[in-house]
């Protein structure tokens, strides 16, 4: 599941009812007021994001208790110990962690079921050629520039989206490219950009075997058929980029001699 950008809303009034009868400054003009607020602030949004991530993943919460074992916390008056507090939260800990389990097993048999119809629809369509390890690519445009090595520096632009249409990346919409070292890439963007020469567009579609596997990869659910719309822009040479780098900062220098010397 991708919660882009969700905040969270719903619970945030709940624990704002903790201060609810306490008086405080509505100015943070010195420097004791702006960082104590932030203290506060940042505890908040710590235990608020926490009591969501849970939430979400469906396990029950007592809201109202939360405040409670907080404000009895901030008055040293808790009605637990620290042991009996720490053996709950160990509790609470391996019960989040098997339903971290179990939600990922589901995502992984869903997710397999997906790829496999997709690859298997996408590899009959027009243009559309596999090669031995199953990646499946399609040319847009053909070039004959320099074609890439297996330890070479590429810059490359590229879109790169899930079955879903979710875009994950996107170089264009960075307006820069991307500078990438063949050697840390998943295979099978790496077995793509061997087919190509500089200047040409292919349009990859990547198994999970040779994109991220069974894993989650930040917001790439286990299982995923990756999608790379790639236009290869350049084929540099191991240590390419230190080479033009340096060569780019003694011409400015070069450059500012002369405007000095005039």
């Amino acid at each position: 599941m991708r919660l882009e950008g969700k905040k969270v809303y719903l619970i945030l009034p709940m624990f704002l009812a903790l201060v609810g009868t306490q008086s405080f400054a509505t100015q943070l003009k010195t420097s004791v007021q702006t960082e104590s607020y932030s203290i506060g602030a940042s505890t908040g949004n710590y235990i608020v994001n926490q009591i969501y991530e849970q939430v979400q993943m469906g396990a029950k919460i007592n809201i109202d208790l939360v405040l409670e074992g907080f404000n009895d916390a901030l008055k040293k008056k808790s009605k637990l110990s620290e042991e009996e507090i720490i053996t709950n939260l160990n509790n609470r800990v391996e019960y989040l962690n098997k339903i971290k389990k179990e939600k990922l097993i589901k995502l992984q048999k869903d997710n397999a079921k997906i790829e496999k119809d997709f690859l298997q629809k996408n590899a009959k369509k027009s243009g559309v050629k596999v090669t031995k390890s199953g990646l499946q690519y399609k040319i847009t445009k053909s070039e004959k520039g320099k074609a890439p090595k297996p330890e070479s520096i590429v810059v490359i632009n590229y879109k790169a989206s899930l079955v879903d249409g979710y875009v994950f990346d996107d170089t264009y919409k960075n307006k820069a490219p991307a500078h990438l070292s063949m050697i840390n890439i998943v295979d099978g963007l790496k077995e793509g950009l061997m087919l190509m020469k500089e200047g040409s567009k292919f349009t990859f579609t990547i198994p999970s075997k040779l994109g991220y596997g069974t894993v989650q990869m930040r917001d790439i659910p286990p299982n995923s058929v990756l999608i790379f719309e790639v236009e290869l822009l350049k084929v540099l040479e191991p240590g390419g980029m230190k080479k033009k780098k340096k060569f780019e900062m003694m011409g400015s220098k070069k450059d500012e001699k002369k405007k000095t010397l005039k």
